[in-house]
């Protein structure tokens, strides 16, 4: 009868032990919002990007302890002093794009991501006199995120990114055609459920 009582105790601190290591859910959700920067390059005009805004319902399912595949659906907002000759106008871009990461979560606080970003709807305009021009799109359809997360608190996160794009995009600004490539830095506060 002893051996059975020490049989069951033994069991039952395994199943203990075996809770604690497993994360405290399967899902996970939050909303992030932060400051964008984007750092563009062309020869054709001169572009002053300003900082800008970023705002995401984020979903991870996690699994395996340390892994997570991390979906996003985000708003990014920035302003680009672009000049040419003696032209200049103020461009607003906005991108709703959707980050499809894979999460590694082994290291304490510290995550890392890594993975696609699908830009759905990119545009880029601004006014000349009365009429509203379109500069062009901002992001290719398919661009690439890498990043770190830190866990402040057991609902805070601070998230740092650098998104890319795999092909330059075409722009018009005040009759030159060109083509620019563009990366942002993202830096985010999120709060997770």
């Amino acid at each position: 009868m002893a051996q059975c009582g020490f049989a069951q105790e033994d069991y039952s601190r395994y199943l203990n032990q075996r809770s604690i290591r497993q994360p405290r859910s399967s899902v996970e959700m939050g909303l992030m919002a932060g400051a964008a920067y984007m750092f563009s390059s062309t020869s054709a005009i001169d572009l002053a990007p300003r900082l800008g805004l970023r705002g995401a319902l984020s979903m991870s399912l996690i699994w395996a302890d340390y892994y997570a595949l991390q979906m996003e659906l985000a708003y990014l907002y920035n302003e680009i002093d672009a000049s040419v000759g003696g032209s200049s106008a103020e461009v607003e871009s906005s991108v709703f794009e959707i980050p499809l990461l894979f999460s590694y979560r082994g290291l304490g606080p510290v995550r890392l991501n890594i993975g696609p970003v699908l830009s759905l709807a990119g545009t880029a305009r601004y006014d000349s006199g009365a009429e509203r021009i379109e500069f062009g799109r901002m992001r290719s359809m398919v661009g690439y995120a890498v990043g770190a997360g830190v866990n402040l608190t057991r609902h805070l996160l601070l998230d740092a990114r650098f998104t890319g794009n795999f092909s330059n995009s075409a722009n018009y600004f005040e009759g030159a055609e060109f083509s620019t490539s563009n990366y942002w830095a993202v830096l985010s506060l999120g709060y997770m459920f």
